[in-house]
């Protein structure tokens, strides 16, 4: 084996095996100290949700730019597309709400059980729980609170944005006669390793989890690298009634959030050959 192969393979195994333990520990120290935070002491879970943010960030050597600024006021939906579960701990830093995701999710291993306690309202395909659902979506908007949504209905690698379902869009207007709804698009894009080196082709999927990857064998592998820039934009706020339609606010929003992602890999490209010359 050549000599370089064998030391990048030992510095990522090494990087693991320090990283790996240190994420299982944030976790069994920061869960159960965020789910005792009842009553009067309910005001700590917000810094908690910050804290655990910041850690996990730091253990995937994940450096955060940002460009925009975060709707403040009133209830917000904040719709991005998805292509890792790191998007949760991107988002949840800077944004104070309640994230909107499958009923599957709440299954995952420990993914699952944060998802519960931060109060994710899981979202089923069955139409005999649509009332339900909708309902608890109305009363959480109606009373000032924030919802985080990707539309896309799944995470990809981040090459592109999957068509928006608009089915999902249609919470914007579950507040019924409560306040107007302001809705955010965001575009999330992993675009460079700490080395500088583009994250394009197969590269994608060191950060990126889509398709059929198995979770704990990708946050292994993940955590074993040096880390990544991802590159959050804030899209002007538009407000959820001027559209005709959720299928033209859907349609907003993707474009949008499409041409977030665009600017990102052309601004990669251009450093890409400013570097060059």
């Amino acid at each position: 084996m050549p000599v370089a192969p064998f030391w990048a393979a030992f510095w990522a195994a090494l990087r693991a095996a320090v990283r790996l333990p240190l994420f299982l520990l944030a976790n069994v120290v920061l869960i159960p100290v965020y789910a005792l935070c009842l009553g009067p002491a309910r005001g700590l879970r917000r810094p908690i949700q910050v804290l655990w943010c910041r850690i996990m960030l730091a253990l995937a050597g994940v450096q955060v730019r940002a460009f925009g600024t975060p709707h403040a006021g009133g209830p917000t939906l904040w719709v991005a597309n998805h292509v890792s579960y790191l998007d949760i701990a991107v988002l949840s830093r800077r944004l104070p709400g309640v994230f909107v995701a499958k009923s599957e999710v709440a299954n995952w291993p420990l993914f699952g059980i944060i998802a519960r306690l931060t109060g994710t309202i899981f979202v089923s395909r069955q139409p005999a729980r649509a009332r339900v659902q909708r309902e608890t979506i109305r009363h959480h908007l109606a009373a000032g609170g924030n919802l985080l949504l990707f539309p896309e209905g799944t995470s990809t690698d981040g090459s592109a944005v999957a068509p928006f379902k608009s089915s999902l869009l249609d919470i914007a207007s579950a507040g019924g006669t409560g306040p107007a709804v302001t809705v955010q698009p965001i575009s999330l894009a992993y675009t460079r390793d700490r080395a500088g080196v583009p994250l394009t082709g197969p590269r994608r999927g060191i950060y990126c989890w889509y398709g059929d990857m198995t979770l704990a064998p990708h946050l292994i592998r993940m955590l074993g690298h040096p880390g990544a820039t991802v590159e959050v934009r804030f899209h002007p706020p538009v407000d959820a009634e001027a559209f005709s339609s959720r299928k033209a606010l859907a349609r907003h929003c993707e474009a949008e959030v499409a041409a977030g992602i665009a600017a990102a890999h052309d601004d990669l490209i251009a450093r890409g050959k400013q570097a060059a010359e």
